[in-house]
């Protein structure tokens, strides 16, 4: 309980420090407060200090204030490097096309393709993928010289796509590393506290890297859900996992219980069995699911993708096995299954991945 404890008043020390930073960087460029305040639907300043008014808002009403100031400091850097405004129908058109995508590796190729037919208004995503990772970089493509408020946009602007694409699948992806493409000491100059996973300074390129094999886990979201995304970052919590240090919020304790069941068992358990072995009732476990935007069949049917991925990647077990082991009644439902997950059959998928074998 006091780990718990002070895990939380951690994270909300880091998140009033993110706000403040970006407030007070705001502020600088942009004068009074007031006016971005009132855009977000949060009173005024008044007479006590920054820190004070950060310290008396809610975790949501932090990323809320912190998102719009983070945008209009980058519509700003926009502006000076003589690029179009983003606008929101702009991220609209983005939401929609990756809604459609079928894998999150179509779902970031359509998202590249945007960027481009937005003429470059979020600036342009890369990604370079081996076997084993893959660097998604976003470039600004501001000009020359470091300020601490393009870093803050690039760290902001990573975690942000990191968080839309892990919604997009329905399940967390670890970030191996980022990577930020300033010096050190001008990060420094932000006085956040420590980050959750490492980052690398000077290399080149700003964005972040994560295991390779996401990449082929299926888009579980749908258009009409975007409206009611929630505005997860790694910068203000939400469900989301990092190597560094993990969240088990309800649906990854679902996960996890299902994924053992499965992986040692060979079978799923009931939503009932779960929910008593979480010590609660069904109907109150459901609701937390709802409130995350997720069920026990999207749970269900990662478990069944992730082991599938991996069994096809690392065995040579015959594909009438890899269905029994993942509580399929036949293969062809798992054929089935794997097809709409990845658009290609079990056995043209080891083939691609394992093509030595």
């Amino acid at each position: 309980m006091q780990q718990h404890f002070e895990r939380h008043a951690g994270e909300r020390r880091r998140e009033e420090r993110v706000t403040l930073c970006a407030l007070s960087l705001y502020r600088a460029a942009a004068g009074p407060l007031d006016g971005l305040l009132a855009s977000v639907q949060l009173p005024p300043l008044g007479e006590g200090t920054l820190a004070a008014y950060v310290g008396g808002l809610t975790v949501a009403h932090m990323a809320r204030v912190t998102s719009r100031a983070v945008a209009l400091l980058a519509a700003q850097d926009n502006r000076l490097a003589g690029r179009p405004v983003l606008r929101p129908c702009d991220w609209r058109v983005i939401l929609y096309s990756l809604s459609g995508a079928r894998t999150l590796r179509e779902a970031i190729g359509r998202c590249m393709e945007c960027f481009e037919a937005i003429d470059w208004r979020c600036g342009r995503m890369d990604m370079r993928a081996s076997a084993d990772v893959a660097e998604l970089s976003l470039d600004a493509m501001r000009p020359a010289g470091e300020t601490a408020a393009g870093c803050l946009i690039d760290l902001f602007g990573l975690t942000q796509i990191h968080a839309l694409l892990a919604w997009l699948i329905g399940r967390p992806i670890a970030i191996r590393h980022a990577a930020l493409d300033h010096e050190e000491r001008v990060f420094q100059t932000l006085d956040l506290p420590d980050i959750s996973f490492p980052i690398l300074f000077a290399q080149g390129w700003s964005g972040f890297a994560f295991d390779a094999a996401m990449l082929d886990y299926p888009v579980v979201r749908t258009a009409d859900e975007l409206a009611n995304r929630p505005p997860d970052s790694l910068l203000f919590g939400g469900g989301i996992l990092t190597e560094g240090g993990q969240r088990a919020d309800a649906a990854e304790q679902v996960r996890r219980i299902a994924l053992r069941s499965l992986s040692e068992r060979q079978r799923l358990p009931a939503f009932a069995e779960i929910a008593a072995t979480m010590g609660g009732s069904g109907a109150t476990l459901r609701r937390r699911l709802v409130r995350q935007g997720t069920s026990y069949r999207q749970i269900r049917e990662s478990c069944r993708r992730e082991l599938a991925l991996d069994l096809l990647s690392r065995t040579t077990l015959p594909i009438e096995i890899v269905a029994a082991r993942l509580d399929y009644c036949d293969s062809d439902a798992f054929r089935q299954a794997f097809r709409e997950w990845t658009g290609v059959a079990p056995s043209h998928y080891r083939q691609a991945i394992r093509p030595m074998a």
